[in-house]
């Protein structure tokens, strides 16, 4: 499988679990397209004429495909947070055209190292889980593939079908189940598990659902709903009930449902006491809920008389006259296509009633878009090529259909819907799914469970004296993992030889408790290179944080010791600075003086000529100033001489001293060199 996309995958849980994400799930998706726009620019890639040569670098990063419009608008809101009035580190324009310039984005760099060495640990982990109990695959990496099939569920509603790999995941099931008990190995499955989910959000486009729904609830829906499932299941089943009361949509059952259900649980407590195998290999049999919370064949008995009652208390409506549809179902193909999946005549003609009832719902018309449904038949069916119902999980011609499991329903609704998505808590999502994917997958496996049932007779008629409960689990232990395959080949000889069935059982339970015996040592000797291992990575991983933490101190030193010579490197030229300011005002204010000085020297060279005409003689100067002074040449040259003098020569030297703004401007005017300049 594809690791950019498991990497893309942990990414997404990680920054839905430690970010705020105010504005919805679009923000997950911000930091893949900022990584994107950081490589084009480390690339040499300052500018593009359409966004799609950004869609295109996320995809060779990460392997998701975001359609251009939700693009654009992440790019939009990238842009709002990264530029500023002074510097656009990145511009989209109207036509889809952008332009990047000196952007960097390393935050999640050290993360996607660790998340990619998580994903080879995993895959390496499976292949040794699958040496332990001696299973040889092609191929590894369908641990992935079994964690991604939730995905696949949801595509298929969102009309973007993935190609199903018909894969007994039996052993991944039981993988993944055995991890749960190590958090931080489950901790990583867990994430690869909701960042599936999470991908298809963006790469399916999921619209918001705006129009009131009706939920047609399922047997097996009401079975978990009041806890007879595993208690994951009915988590799920009562999680939808609560979203369906907050969003005002229609919850009823057939009164077809009601019966069957009773019957079910009737027929369960009439076999009460003769039941042991099934409790012990399906976890979501009724008698194993009933182990769970040690309930009786009475008590099963008045949760049927009740079931009306109880199903009231959660708000569900039902229907009471369904003739209509028994109808239309007993001569359909929908009902002769049903009886090959379903156990009984009864339960086929059954959903092919609800299946009728959903079409009437629906106008009888056929949608692809999966807003645009207005009622859904929920069951909560093991996974399966057909569903519960008959129907293909493969939508038809891309139209949608009418039933839907469970938990496919909250994901989708999860992310689809804003106001849902505040009501559903993402690490339920994770517990309540990849627990009930654990129990569906490895329940897909069993034999019939008309020949479980055949055995467990067997077993109480023929051996129960003979047998420990030790011995019988052990027996169930090989069923449920599937080391005893040709279960039916044990009733032929009980049928016909009492003591080979019960050597048979014996020899089985023998094989079971060396095996275990032998895998117990294996798995400890795996845990303990697992426990060693991480230990290591942890020694490294410390070892690398303190010489991180010796080279950013290094950085450190070395950024103040350059600050340092700048901050006097500086403060050199700012002196330089003042020293080249005070020489041009100096030089500036001189050449006034010079016009000053200029000019009273012309008037002394007068006085001095008009003194020298005059003999030295005062009184005659004076005479012969008044004089010159009635020649109108004389005194228009005496007069703009002395307006020259006043306005600007002294008005010029009074600004260059006392006119503050005046100087500012002269300073502000003057062209430094670039060696005193600041660096």
């Amino acid at each position: 499988m594809n690791n950019k996309k498991l990497i893309a995958y942990s990414l997404l849980a990680h920054i839905n679990n430690t970010g705020s994400l105010v504005s919805g799930l679009l923000d997950i998706f911000i930091p893949v397209t900022k990584k994107a726009l950081s490589e084009l620019n480390k690339k040499g890639i300052y500018s593009g004429k359409n966004i799609t040569e950004i869609s295109k670098q996320i995809n060779e990063l990460f392997s998701l495909d975001i359609p251009i419009p939700v693009l654009r608008n992440i790019l939009i809101k990238i842009s709002k947070e990264v530029n500023t009035k002074d510097n656009n580190k990145f511009v989209i324009y109207n036509d889809n055209a952008f332009a990047i310039r000196n952007y960097t984005f390393d935050e999640f760099d050290n993360l996607l190292s660790e998340k990619e060495q998580q994903i080879k640990n995993i895959e390496l982990l499976f292949k040794q889980f699958c040496e332990i109990n001696k299973i040889e695959k092609k191929e590894y990496s369908s641990i992935f593939l079994f964690i991604e099939k939730n995905k696949n569920s949801i595509a298929t509603y969102l009309n973007k079908p993935i190609s199903s790999n018909h894969h007994d995941f039996s052993i991944e099931a039981q993988f993944v189940n055995f991890f749960r008990k190590i958090p931080e190995i489950y901790k990583v499955i867990q994430d690869l598990y909701l960042g599936a989910i999470l991908s298809t959000y963006i790469e399916f486009s999921t619209e918001p659902i705006k129009q009131q729904i009706e939920l047609l609830l399922d047997t097996n829906f009401i079975v978990s709903l009041i806890d007879l499932n595993t208690p994951e299941s009915t988590n799920t089943c009562r999680q939808l009930i609560e979203i369906a009361k907050h969003n005002g949509y229609k919850l009823t059952v057939l009164k077809d449902t009601i019966e069957e259900t009773q019957r079910l649980l009737l027929r369960r407590a009439e076999h009460f006491n003769e039941s042991y195998l099934l409790k012990k290999i399906n976890s979501e049999d009724i008698y194993n809920a009933c182990d769970r919370r040690n309930l009786t064949k009475t008590d099963l008995e008045n949760i049927a008389d009740n079931l009306e009652n109880k199903l009231a208390s959660y708000g569900i409506f039902i229907i009471p006259h369904t003739e209509k549809y028994v109808n239309q179902a007993k001569y359909s193909k929908e009902y002769k296509k049903l009886q090959q999946y379903r156990n009984t005549k009864i339960a086929a003609l059954h959903d092919a009633i609800a299946i009728y009832y959903v079409r009437e719902k629906r106008n009888n018309k056929r949608y692809k878009a999966f807003e645009k449904v207005n009622c859904w038949f929920v069951n909560n069916a093991i996974n399966s090529d057909y569903d519960d119902s008959g129907n293909s999980t493969i939508l038809e011609n891309g139209y949608q259909l009418e039933a839907i499991k469970v938990d496919t329903l909250i994901n989708i609704l999860w992310l689809s819907n804003p106001n849902i998505n505040s009501k559903i808590n993402s690490k339920d999502l994770i517990n309540n799914g990849l627990t009930e994917l654990i129990a569906s997958t490895l329940n897909e496996s069993l034999p019939k469970s008309s020949i479980i049932k055949e055995l467990d007779d067997n077993i109480h008629k023929y051996a129960q004296d003979k047998l420990s409960d030790e011995q019988i689990v052990r027996v169930a232990t090989r069923i449920a993992n599937k080391q005893l395959i040709n279960v039916e080949e044990l009733n032929k000889i009980a049928k016909e030889d009492k003591e080979k069935f019960i050597k048979r059982l014996e020899e089985e339970s023998k094989k079971q408790e060396i095996a275990e015996k032998n895998k117990l040592k294996k798995i400890e000797k795996f845990i303990s290179a697992l426990e060693n291992e991480k230990e290591k990575v942890e020694r490294e991983k410390e070892a690398l944080n303190k010489k991180n933490q010796d080279i950013d101190k290094l950085t450190e030193e070395l950024n103040e010791s350059k600050q340092a010579n700048i901050d006097k490197e500086n403060k050199i030229r700012e002196l330089k600075r003042e020293k080249f300011i005070q020489n041009k005002i100096y030089r500036w204010r001189l050449k006034s003086w010079f016009e000053f000085f200029g000019s009273l020297l012309i008037a002394i060279i007068g006085i001095i000529m008009l003194l020298s005409v005059s003999g030295w003689d005062l009184k005659r100067a004076k005479e012969t100033f008044l004089a010159l002074k009635g020649n109108i040449i004389f005194s228009f040259v005496l007069s703009i001489s002395g307006i020259l003098f006043s306005a600007i020569v002294i008005k010029t030297l009074f600004n260059k001293y006392r006119n503050h703004s005046n100087i500012k401007a002269y300073i502000e005017s003057i062209e430094m060199p670039d060696d005193f300049k600041p660096i």
